[in-house]
């Protein structure tokens, strides 16, 4: 509660709006860091003087934003998260949804972001980094869960945004990987095995190469990664949008 002593005069214009500011602030601030639990319902409507609606209305708002989790239970409560890209994900499905945007634009985004991030990484990356994509492209496949074996793979460009120690690339980076998954295990049962291999293959070698502190191989293997694998979520677009329509 001491964090939010400081928390400025709410001027009404949405409530829930300048409470859930007023937390940010305090949250940006580093008042509660990654994993603390935020006060409970109660608390906050006394401390901000509203209803334990608003605050509800905030939370909810913030958890949107991918800034808190909401968790359930006698020991739950709102938990303020690492930021991540969920609601950009959102963003981009309703778009490609209404044929607002393409798969062919976000590959274009893609084809420019990712090349750069694993020449970033292989100037920056840390022993932990290095550790932890070492431990992503040393897992072996499921051979009964071709989906989860996908999502397990994309994981490893996650962690290459994490070692290009840019966040803004990181989340706009990770957006697409993670939408790209989703997209495929929504009308995808598993992945053909030659496509498994080789994303394992690519994988590995991009990884010597941010181990090595090369970042012109780093980014030219990854370039080439890229455009093999948007090739094929282009092909796939077409069947998508086509299922989520009947």
């Amino acid at each position: 509660m001491d964090a939010l002593k400081n928390v400025s005069n709410l001027h009404r214009k949405r409530l829930y709006e300048e409470v859930s500011d007023e937390l940010k602030k305090v949250i940006f601030s580093g008042g509660y860091q990654i994993g603390d639990k935020l006060p409970s319902e109660t608390e906050l409507a006394k401390l901000f003087h509203v209803s334990r609606s608003v605050i509800r209305e905030a939370i909810r708002y913030l958890e949107l934003t991918g800034l808190v989790e909401v968790k359930q239970g006698a020991t739950g409560g709102a938990f303020v998260s690492e930021m991540n890209s969920l609601i950009i994900q959102t963003f981009m499905k309703d778009f490609l949804i209404s044929g607002k945007i393409s798969f062919s634009q976000i590959s274009d985004v893609r084809m420019y972001l990712d090349p750069e991030i694993s020449r970033l990484a292989a100037m920056n990356a840390t022993e932990a980094d290095l550790k932890e994509l070492k431990e992503s492209v040393n897992l072996k496949p499921d051979e009964t869960d071709g989906i989860k074996t996908l999502k397990r793979m994309a994981r490893f460009h996650v962690l290459l945004g994490k070692a290009s120690h840019n966040p803004f690339y990181a989340i706009i980076s990770g957006s697409i990987t993670q939408f790209s998954t989703e997209l495929t295990a929504e009308f995808t049962e598993n992945i053909n095995e030659t496509e498994r291999d080789r994303i394992q293959s690519e994988h590995e070698a991009i990884y010597e190469a941010v181990l090595a502190g090369d970042p012109d191989k780093a980014a030219e293997l990854t370039k080439k990664h890229s455009k093999w694998m948007d090739e094929r979520m282009i092909e796939r677009e077409k069947i998508y949008l086509e299922l989520i329509k009947k």
